[in-house]
């Protein structure tokens, strides 16, 4: 739920009609452009074992700084830099490098955390923001999808990795709830709804984040809720189609921050799936159709699903990254890659920015592997402090902004 600030109250007050959604305001903090460049990486991969060797100590030297700079109570919670307290995202990242990184101490505390104090009273899904004081409490309790399911999926992994059938039990509860309030079947086809928010149903749309949809996810979902198994099979299909025609609103075809599709019933057609329809979503508020604080993980979750998905998905994930390749041709007319576009393609900021940079690494990889070491030193090595963090030490989801995209290059 990067970025942005959702007013709940509409809705959850008698005689309101409507929810109200803002692009939460972006402060000076996070400008991640102008700091200090550190020159640490490789000149070139010479072997596969020597870009894995460097990929993988890099990864774990930046956990190890995440962990140190970002988490607290003994590693169990991730503070936010831009909300304070703890948000659902942010526990979702801290669990999948901590699996990731092998380090079952901390998942486990992180998890332990995560379902104390996050999760909702009467279902499994969790609410998205903890925070507050005298006490700390759930502050929302309307949950965001995309934390959800990454912790489901990485639960399902680490229960049969470490042996821990209670991890399998809890992942696979949360992935039933997730199915239950978070999928939606429209048009013939199967959506992925962005969180339980009445708000993202209004005006006959549904919007949808790109950034959330994952069918690698899903196909892991399906070995494991087999009373689903078919319908997340089928999301995973659908969900290629549906990130495809979100990235072709924009003039320079890249993700916005939010899409819609209408969810009012179609003429039949004897069950056949009529062209798939989308548009902007503009609820969300200024910004909602850039590709930025939302959009930027779209390219890491396409990067995975190109190694993870089975045939043809897969191939699939690989044919959106070379198709939607505009930042990596903006980086190669202009050496810098900005804080995201808007949707005709203008560039946010005329600085260098870590955000975008993992994007067009993974653009770049899918075309030619061999020149990510190349790659990687002019858009983050140069920036990369050897504590552990590239730009800045401050920035927390700029952090797992970067190290999510060299994880997903990595596999």
């Amino acid at each position: 739920m990067k970025k942005i600030q959702f007013i709940t109250c509409l809705g959850l007050a008698a005689g309101l009609t409507s929810l109200g959604l803002l692009i939460g305001s972006y402060s000076a903090a996070n400008d991640d452009s102008s700091h200090e460049k550190y020159h640490v990486g490789p000149s070139s991969f010479q072997s596969q074992e020597v870009a894995s060797n460097f990929w993988s100590q890099l990864l774990n030297k930046s956990w190890q700084y995440y962990k140190t700079k970002f988490m607290a109570e003994n590693s169990s919670r991730v503070v936010s830099n831009t909300y304070g307290g703890t948000i659902s995202e942010g526990q979702s990242y801290a669990l999948m490098k901590s699996f990731w990184m092998n380090d079952p101490e901390t998942f486990q505390h992180v998890w332990r955390w995560t379902q104390g104090h996050m999760k909702r009273p009467n279902d499994n899904l969790l609410g998205w923001r903890w925070g507050g004081e005298n006490p700390a409490s759930l502050i929302e309790t309307e949950n965001a999808t995309d934390a959800d399911q990454d912790i489901a999926y990485v639960l399902l992994l680490a229960g049969k990795k470490w042996d821990r059938p209670d991890y399998v039990q809890d992942g696979l509860a949360l992935t039933k709830d997730i199915w239950r309030y978070n999928v939606s079947h429209l048009h013939n086809r199967y959506f992925l709804k962005p969180g339980t928010w009445s708000g993202f149903k209004l005006n006959n749309q549904l919007a949808l984040n790109p950034s959330y949809m994952a069918p690698y996810v899903y196909q892991t979902f399906a070995q494991y809720d087999e009373e689903h198994a078919d319908g997340w099979k089928q999301l995973a299909d659908d969900t290629y189609e549906t990130l495809e025609a979100c990235s072709n609103l924009s003039k320079v075809n890249l993700p916005p921050n939010w899409c819609a599709i209408s969810t009012e019933a179609e003429p039949s057609d004897h069950g056949k799936k009529r062209p798939l329809k989308v548009y902007f979503s503009d609820v969300q508020g200024a910004g909602a159709r850039d590709f930025s604080y939302d959009a930027f993980r779209v390219f890491w979750r396409m990067e995975m699903d190109s190694k993870l998905s089975p045939s043809p998905g897969r191939e699939r994930a690989k044919a959106y990254l070379k198709k939607h390749g505009y930042l990596l041709t903006y980086w190669e007319k202009h050496s810098y890659t900005p804080e995201g576009f808007t949707e005709n393609g203008q560039p946010r900021t005329d600085k260098h920015s870590g955000f975008s940079a993992g994007g067009t690494l993974t653009v770049s990889h899918a075309v030619n592997p061999h020149g990510d070491s190349v790659l990687y030193e002019s858009l983050l090595g140069q920036y990369y402090n050897p504590e552990g963090y590239w730009f800045n030490d401050y920035n927390d989801f700029l952090h797992s902004v970067i190290w999510l995209h060299l994880y997903a290059i990595s596999l």
